[in-house]
């Protein structure tokens, strides 16, 4: 069985590898959704893969370091790509979420990336 949650944060970044006169290379700003998906058989007792109150717990203080933060300024996140970005959040959830599948970042409208572990 898998079960998936979604979070939301808004952030700014900028890629310095860019020009400072290219559009990547400006600061700039999104809003960003994130999908973690987890793997695991249901719990006879409680017929669930995982509390979603448990997973917020671990979730939800990673996710407050990203929000309406600059990126770039993230210890780890010094370029912050979708790619990078969904990396970091696996790094710091898998340590507590051993059924953790996969950690989705999409920017609304552009695209995104999935990433598990791998």
């Amino acid at each position: 069985m898998f079960i998936f949650k979604k979070y939301y944060f808004d952030a700014a970044h900028f890629m310095p590898e860019f020009e400072k006169n290219h559009s990547y290379g400006k600061m700039h700003g999104h809003s960003f959704e994130v999908t973690v998906k987890l793997k695991g058989s249901i719990c006879k007792k409680n017929k669930w893969v995982m509390d979603l109150e448990e997973l917020d717990s671990y979730v939800k203080p990673e996710i407050s370091k990203l929000d309406h933060s600059i990126l770039n300024e993230v210890e780890g996140l010094e370029k912050p790509t979708s790619e990078s970005i969904a990396k970091w959040l696996w790094l710091k959830l898998i340590k507590k979420i051993p059924n953790l599948e996969s950690i989705e970042i999409n920017r609304p409208r552009i695209g995104g990336c999935i990433f598990n572990g791998k």
